[in-house]
């Protein structure tokens, strides 16, 4: 079940059975992957007969089995969406997008049904190189980040082993090759830091009702700032009690209901 427009969905049911038997939620034991393998293909099977409502379910029991996967939350997500549900689709989206930070699939989804909601909320224009830089940032995951550190510092160990033993007419290329790999370390190493604390700090909320009011302080008698709508993204700043504070992706801020949004 790729784009709304694209893939054919035999693609997404056999990566995600490929894949089950290696996810790493360590919720999800031998037997409830084997329920959730047979509630996602029920539900592929209730989506291709449209009957959106059964696939919704079944797709939610494969979640609530403890299964955490990118192309499960991905089919949930278009399900969400063809049940007019756009916050909770926008959630799995981002859910689906935060395990597989490269599927152009979940990015173009997830770019359509943004454009569908009523709060935009663009973040400031940025130069040239904050785009590059940004850009260079979201082209790989953690995981596959620390793989390619990893075969870099391989590759310099091995280097400067080698080195040791070579003649005079490779040394030069294997202190070029230490070279080549020590400066890439260098410049994947701060990217690669600032993902892992991301990860472990960052928290973003959607908005799941149709629409929530954002208050100066964490209550009801503070001042209404604004309203906000169905699938609008807030960073999470901090939780107090049942309210959360949050800022948008332009800077500003405030206080909503923890209530009225789901987690990423």
């Amino acid at each position: 079940m790729g784009r709304f427009i694209g893939k054919s969905i035999v693609l997404r049911v056999a990566a995600l059975l490929l894949a089950l038997a290696s996810l790493t939620s360590a919720s999800a034991s031998p037997e409830a992957l084997k329920r959730a393998t047979k509630d996602y293909q029920q539900a592929n099977a209730a989506y291709e007969k449209t009957d959106f409502a059964k696939a919704g379910d079944l797709y939610r029991r494969a979640i609530d089995e403890g299964v955490a996967d990118s192309r499960l939350y991905f089919n949930y997500a278009n399900c969400l969406f063809r049940l007019n549900q756009p916050g909770m689709a926008i959630l799995y989206y981002e859910k689906a997008r935060k395990l597989d930070p490269n599927d152009e699939d979940v990015a173009y989804n997830l770019r359509f049904v943004n454009a569908q909601i009523i709060d935009k909320n663009p973040a400031p224009e940025s130069n040239a190189l904050t785009k590059a830089l940004s850009f260079a940032h979201s082209a790989f995951s953690i995981n596959e980040g620390l793989w390619i550190s990893a075969g870099l510092f391989s590759l310099l160990f091995l280097a400067a082993i080698l080195t040791l033993f070579a003649g005079p007419a490779f040394r030069g290329a294997l202190i070029a090759a230490m070279v080549l790999a020590g400066l890439a370390l260098l410049a994947l190493t701060p990217s690669l830091a600032f993902k892992i604390k991301e990860q472990e700090t960052l928290q973003y909320g959607i908005v799941l009702k149709p629409a929530a009011e954002m208050f100066s302080g964490p209550g009801e008698t503070f001042q209404v700032l604004t309203q906000v709508h169905e699938g609008t993204k807030f960073e999470i700043v901090e939780t107090r009690g049942d309210w959360v504070s949050v800022k948008l992706a332009n800077g500003k801020g405030g206080f909503v209901r923890l209530a009225d949004l789901g987690k990423v």
